[in-house]
């Protein structure tokens, strides 16, 4: 009840935000699914909003030592806006690594290549379950699919929306049943041409980051930085977030124990978040007008970027 109430106030604090549609909170299920091609297990979170009617649906990737728990408020926020959110957890870089000492080890290449198997894996299982527990999956419309994650699932997000990685070949990990993507805290390249590296993104994408959203462990990436993959990607529904003062933690969505963001960016992200969604996911062109107006309860030292 108390996370519950925490969105609502979150909702409620955005003075332009447009009134969009809340649901009452649908049936969460948690399963381990099996890929047996690859001898593993991939943990996932599932949220359906209420109703009975087709659905389009959001993947959630965590970032490095993180679990199903990360992206809790967005997650909340996106199902009671009527879509389906799939929280999923990427073994060998989740929070198990804290407890082994092995953080700077799971950024490995080798671990963003399972962590881009998992989404294609999920998806698939997706289309291959009609039921998860109490969660009726036959719902889900896998014609409108979102992907979204934080950090290392930026990162995750970038390479399943198109990014291009030299040694993998163009298009290597793209999954072209995503239709839309966000990263909170996006990466350039950590070698090579970023303009080389985005420019095969051609679906809408959304980059939200923050004036202080650096990371110790990889203190060659400026606030500042984070803003090149949006500058890099071809234009038509490219959007960039930048919220003055936001912390590289406060796009974890207040998941894994992390203390909440202010309410300010709160009610900015669920509200630039669900607009992105409503119209890349809905077809919802007031959603769009929202955020090509900037109208999504910024202030001063806040920008909303388009191109």
């Amino acid at each position: 009840m108390k996370i519950i109430l925490i969105l609502i106030a979150a909702l409620s604090l955005t003075p332009s935000s447009t009134a969009w549609a809340t649901t009452s909170p649908g049936p969460v299920c948690e399963a381990s699914w099996v890929d047996s091609a690859r001898t593993r297990t991939v943990p996932v979170r599932i949220r359906m909003p209420e109703g009975s009617g087709k659905v389009p649906v959001i993947l959630f990737s965590h970032g490095l030592g993180g679990s199903v728990d990360s992206g809790m408020l967005w997650a909340l926020a996106w199902a009671s806006a009527g879509f389906a959110v799939v929280n999923l957890q990427h073994p060998g870089s989740d929070r198990s690594i804290l407890r082994g000492g092995a953080v700077r080890g799971a950024m490995s290449p080798q671990q963003l290549v399972s962590r881009i198997t998992d989404v294609h894996f999920v998806i698939d299982e997706l289309g291959r379950k009609g039921r998860e527990g109490r969660c009726d999956l036959s719902r889900l419309d896998l014609s409108r699919i979102g992907m979204s994650g934080h950090s290392f699932g930026a990162h995750t997000t970038q390479a399943i929306a198109g990014q291009h990685f030299p040694m993998a070949g163009s298009n290597a990990y793209t999954d072209h049943r995503v239709k839309a993507a966000i990263a909170f805290s996006p990466s350039p390249p950590f070698r090579g041409s970023t303009e080389a590296a985005f420019a095969d993104v051609q679906i809408p994408f959304f980059s939200i980051t923050g004036t202080d959203d650096s990371v110790p462990l990889t203190p060659q990436i400026r606030p500042a930085d984070r803003e090149r993959p949006y500058r890099a990607m071809p234009p038509g529904g490219k959007y960039l977030l930048v919220l003055d003062g936001a912390t590289h933690m406060d796009f974890n969505g207040r998941g894994d124990g992390r203390p909440a963001p202010n309410a300010h960016i709160q009610a900015v992200v669920i509200d630039a978040t669900i607009a992105f969604w409503r119209w890349t996911l809905l077809g919802d062109e007031a959603a769009k007008r929202q955020l090509d107006a900037d109208d999504v309860g910024l202030v001063a030292g806040d920008r909303l970027e388009h191109r």
